[in-house]
């Protein structure tokens, strides 16, 4: 999913995956974003003053939280994969640009997101 993203947007990346627990996405919640909640998926993009150089331009690294993929697709009624899926295409949309603090925005990500999905033929619901 990241890579046909990216491909789609005409992206190189490089884009960073973490998959985690409720508790460690927590944690880098409240840590970076002063939030004391699990939440589902965090975009960290990369910024140039970073101390790290990486060898080729890098996007950023997308953390999701596995635990709250299961429950959201159990509630969706769809499968962890496809949640997963969707969860990868909206951090990495993220690290694009797109933004989904205002309504507007938001459901111009979710309809990006759901044609993306619609493309590599995975179905979501909710």
């Amino acid at each position: 999913m990241v890579r046909y993203v990216l491909d789609r947007h005409r992206r190189p990346g490089p884009v960073g995956v973490a998959l985690v627990g409720d508790r460690e996405i927590r944690r880098l919640h409240r840590r970076y974003l002063k939030d004391d909640r699990a939440t589902d998926v965090l975009a960290f993009p990369w910024h140039p003053g970073t101390r790290v150089r990486p060898s080729v331009p890098w996007l950023g690294e997308v953390v999701i939280s596995v635990d709250r993929a299961r429950v959201q697709a159990r509630r969706a009624g769809h499968p962890p994969a496809a949640e997963l899926a969707l969860l990868a295409a909206h951090g990495v949309l993220h690290l694009l640009g797109y933004d989904d603090r205002r309504r507007s925005d938001a459901q111009r990500m979710a309809r990006r997101q759901r044609q993306l999905l619609r493309e590599l033929g995975i179905e979501v619901r909710g």
